[in-house]
């Protein structure tokens, strides 16, 4: 069977991609009105310009050399230690360093998995000798004192040290984790503490968007 690829291009800037697989991934009806919809007969003639631009920034032996990891959509029923896997993969490649962020509103809610805690006791597990100070930016509509005493109980166990710093901002819907001289991140379409539970995207941020939330972040005083 033929393979027929198609370029989806939105005509709002405010259209969001991880809303889109994530009903694709659901089997769930799409409305393409809000988009230029072409067929891609060929990817190098298709994307030229946007090649073309690469190599002039990058060069060709970024290209050949570079390691490529898509976006990721996890879906219901995975397991503990795959979520945990599938963190960490995207985790290694942000390459964490003394700081690390993560912007998500319902971090401290009551989780839809039980073994919330575990998880993410087990997924920082692996960077914690790095981490001096982690910050975490989360609303002010859930928010369980049991759940995060929890949290930071179980990772100052593992290193008494870190200093963690919870800020609050109802602004923030997305959930994003950013390190490596806040140069660099990852974001999930959902909580945490309820991947597996729903259908949920995990992908790399570029750099200009990283730079764009750490930017917001600075002028609301969080970081």
């Amino acid at each position: 069977m033929a393979e027929i690829v198609w370029r989806l291009k939105p005509k709002n800037e405010d259209f969001n991609y991880t809303d889109l697989v994530v009903k694709i991934s659901n089997d769930e009806d799409i409305n393409l009105k809000d988009f230029e919809v072409g067929q891609v007969n060929s990817i190098v003639h298709s994307f030229k310009d946007e090649i073309i631009a690469y190599l002039m920034e990058h060069g060709f032996t970024s290209l050949v050399e570079s390691e490529l990891i898509l976006e990721h959509v996890v879906t219901k029923g995975t397991t503990d230690d795959k979520i945990v896997n599938l963190i960490q993969a995207y985790m290694d490649k942000v390459d964490i360093d003394s700081e690390l962020i993560i912007v998500d509103p319902y971090f401290f809610a009551n989780p839809k998995n039980p073994n919330y805690v575990t998880v993410l006791s087990d997924i920082l597990d692996k960077y914690l000798p790095t981490i001096d100070d982690l910050i975490i930016v989360t609303s002010n509509h859930a928010i369980v004192p049991t759940i995060k005493t929890q949290i930071e109980t179980a990772i100052k166990a593992k290193k008494p040290s870190i200093n963690i710093l919870h800020k609050i901002n109802n602004d923030y819907h997305d959930r994003y984790w950013i390190s490596n001289n806040r140069e660099k991140g990852l974001v999930i379409g959902t909580s945490l503490n309820s991947l597996g539970n729903k259908i949920a995207l995990l992908d790399r941020l570029n750099t200009s968007d990283v730079r764009a939330i750490v930017n917001e972040l600075n002028n609301d005083g969080l970081i």
